[in-house]
């Protein structure tokens, strides 16, 4: 193995719960209501189970070669060729992922917080420090991340709290207004982001203790994330409206200013800031990480670490040149981004998991 290191099942829960907020808090309220309007909470009950069955299927996949990541599962099924394939198609998909959460964060202090700041300096910023995390290794990520968590918890609460009388529960009427179609269509949007790519933490199972516990846990840290984001998404509807929900780049990143207590504790969106963030950062890091790792077994490269500067190199690159506008960005995530990642994070999968069971057999 190129890691070394091991994590607890406990921090395997917890790196799944931001990696499912992380990303999503801010841009996912916004594209579900656009699609389902007032009953975009129904739509995202819906792809939360089905997420949950994705989970079933990664899990299996998991366990049917506890010892191997998901690079090396691929060429133990599929052959050394075909199996080089399928890996690099996968970590193709981890190398846009990373850019794009890259992309979100230039494009959301540029517009958002840091006006005044080139979108590409924060954006170098933010590559150098997930290089650092991710050349420390999985341990250090996995336990800084245990660090800060309680205060991702702390500023959730107050968010969450601190809204209720801002409530407004005819926002969410009428229900059922456009059939279930729109319900559906939110729900198949709301898929890629963030279920499927769960399909990422097959590349750090076998480095987990209790593999039990780990499956336990994988379902457990999906409901808990999916929980969250449902919360943000049925807050921005009762609090905002469906439609300026729908209409707002970032809907969460409004509630925080819709917040005042007494005129003194007020604008607060800063909460909101933070939780993204928090949340985004170590998607970035574990998924650069990720990307790292699995080519450096694609490549048979002893050190993944030597391939972290250069990687940062080619995903700022590539952010900066694939989208020449927010826009742009926008159009791609909610016309491909869906059937792409369903067919790397799911299809890929399933086929993996059908033909190792017969292979087994």
């Amino acid at each position: 193995m190129l890691e070394k290191g091991k994590i607890s099942s406990g921090e395997f829960l917890i790196m799944v719960i931001i990696f499912t907020i992380g990303g999503a808090i801010l841009t996912l309220p916004s594209v579900l209501v656009s699609l389902a309007k007032q009953d975009g909470w129904i739509a995202y009950i819906i792809a939360t189970l089905i997420g949950l069955c994705f989970v079933l299927l990664f899990t299996r996949l998991a366990l049917l070669y506890p010892s191997m990541n998901y690079i090396e599962v691929n060429e133990k099924i599929f052959g050394i060729w075909i199996g080089k394939i399928s890996a690099l198609l996968f970590l193709l998909y981890l190398y846009y992922l990373s850019s794009a959460l890259l992309s979100e964060i230039g494009n959301f202090f540029s517009t958002q917080v840091l006006v005044e700041t080139p979108m590409e300096m924060i954006m170098i910023l933010f590559i150098v420090t997930s290089l650092f995390g991710a050349r420390l290794g999985l341990e250090v990520i996995c336990r800084t991340a245990l660090i800060f968590f309680p205060w991702l918890v702390l500023l959730l609460f107050i968010l969450f709290v601190f809204l209720i009388p801002d409530i407004n529960f005819e926002n969410l009427q009428p229900v059922f207004e456009g059939g279930m179609k729109p319900i559906m269509r939110g729900s198949y949007h709301s898929l890629a982001l963030p279920y499927v790519q769960l399909v990422f933490f097959l590349m750090i199972t076998p480095y987990v203790h209790e593999k039990a516990e780990m499956k336990k846990n994988f379902y457990l840290g999906t409901i808990l994330g999916g929980g969250v984001l449902f919360l943000v998404v049925i807050f921005c509807i009762l609090v905002l409206g469906a439609d300026n929900t729908a209409r707002l780049t970032y809907p969460s990143y409004k509630l925080g200013m819709r917040i005042s207590i007494g005129n003194f504790f007020e604008r607060v969106e800063v909460i909101v800031a933070f939780i993204w963030v928090f949340t985004e950062y170590f998607k970035l890091t574990i998924c650069f990480y990720g990307l790292a790792l699995g080519i450096a077994q694609l490549l048979g490269i002893k050190n993944y670490k030597i391939l972290l500067f250069p990687l940062a190199f080619l995903i700022l690159t590539f952010t900066i040149f694939s989208h020449p506008d927010i826009v742009h960005y926008q159009n791609f995530m909610a016309t491909a981004w869906t059937p792409l990642s369903l067919t790397i994070c799911f299809i890929l999968p399933l086929l993996l998991l059908m033909v190792g069971k017969i292979r087994k057999k």
